[in-house]
């Protein structure tokens, strides 16, 4: 394989990262580190496709993986560059709710699942967009028993959340 089959997938990085909170000014700079990674990655052997998929979609797995722990180092320097993650609003108009009171309804389950560690965070977001164990594994590079490890806490966690948010209304802030 050489290095166009990568760069052959770079919107598809960049639509990887934007996902995962990217802000758009550093987009650029980290699809071509992710692409960067990729190229060293694959030159050092560290690309092996499974013989069950076609080498297409053994590759963009591969990418996605790589694109996501790059998303995930630059969510974690956010704190170093003293910067707040934005959200776009263009990617939450899709998620908006149609009166004031459906969005208070919402507010406690997204507190719920924002208080999650990341890593939790990030596993139960890939299960709610229907991946499998199996596809969230070979998407972030993890074992399967750590992914499924991780889901069952997350969802113990983000449940117990929501029973205890039930159980004590607070006021909206």
């Amino acid at each position: 394989m050489d290095v166009t089959a990568i760069l052959d997938h770079a919107p598809f990085i960049r639509s990887t990262l934007r996902a995962r909170g990217v802000l758009p000014a550093d987009l650029d700079d980290l699809t071509q580190d992710t692409l960067l990674g990729a190229w060293r990655s694959l030159r050092a052997g560290r690309f092996r496709p499974s013989p069950a998929l076609p080498p297409a979609d053994a590759l963009r797995r591969w990418l996605a993986g790589i694109a996501s722990r790059q998303a995930s180092h630059y969510r974690d320097k956010a704190h170093r560059r003293h910067e707040l993650p934005a959200v776009d609003p263009d990617r939450l108009s899709a998620f908006a709710a149609p009166s004031p009171a459906a969005r208070l309804v919402a507010r406690g389950p997204l507190r719920a699942f924002h208080r999650l560690r990341p890593e939790l965070r990030e596993i139960l977001s890939l299960a709610a967009t229907g991946l499998s164990s199996r596809e969230i594994a070979a998407s972030l590079s993890l074992p399967r028993p750590t992914v499924a490890t991780r889901l069952r806490l997350a969802r113990r966690l983000f449940a117990r959340a929501l029973t205890r948010s039930r159980r004590s209304p607070r006021c909206a802030r």
